[in-house]
């Protein structure tokens, strides 16, 4: 009897520990689902004229991210939209996605430049370099009901650093749901500002 207490005081510490690891690990795992469904809870602008639909009867296009690591930084650069056919949307409201009712779309996006938290230079350059040029694509492609599309931005940079100083272009392309290539990747333009 005296054996298996000792041995139950031995046990005893490292039951309790694992019993603490498996709990701390369970708050790690719901407050990362808590988050990620509210990251993925982007609101659409409703880039049609008219009542709101369902969303069986429009169709949803996001703008894709791609993410950027330096030696100490990371950077989420993402595909954000300036036109749907024929409605113009600022860009400084930074439209992440849009509805849109089904059918042939003309949708214009640009390539938004994570400009990071760096003080000093790094911010400089890339005000700079971001008033210098504009990078965006037109796109045209029939929307289906009830679909999701992506929009996906690659960015081709001239040597090593991958900053905004050496970007040679960018690459976008659209897919849906299922991770189809309903249009092509293309180079954009890379245009002076005047």
């Amino acid at each position: 009897m005296a054996s298996l207490y000792c041995t139950i005081k031995h046990h005893l510490p490292k039951v309790q520990r694992l019993v603490i690891l498996v709990k701390r690990l369970l708050l790690v795992a719901t407050c990362g689902a808590l988050l990620s469904s509210c990251v993925t809870n982007v609101k659409a602008f409703k880039a049609y004229i008219g009542d709101a639909n369902s969303q069986m009867q429009t169709s949803l296009i996001r703008g894709g991210q791609l993410v950027r690591n330096d030696l100490m930084n990371r950077y989420v650069d993402v595909v954000r939209f300036l036109r749907v056919d024929d409605m113009e949307l600022r860009s400084n409201e930074q439209i992440a996605a849009v509805e849109v009712v089904p059918g042939h779309r003309e949708i214009e996006v640009y390539y938004s430049w994570d400009h990071g938290s760096q003080r000093g230079l790094a911010p400089a350059l890339v005000d700079y370099a971001a008033a210098q040029m504009s990078v965006s694509r037109v796109i045209r492609f029939t929307a289906l009901p009830g679909e999701i599309y992506t929009v996906h931005a690659e960015p081709t940079f001239l040597g090593e650093r991958q900053d905004i100083t050496t970007l040679a272009a960018v690459d976008f392309w659209v897919e849906d749901s299922g991770g189809t290539a309903v249009v092509p990747s293309e180079k954009a333009q890379i245009q002076p500002r005047l």
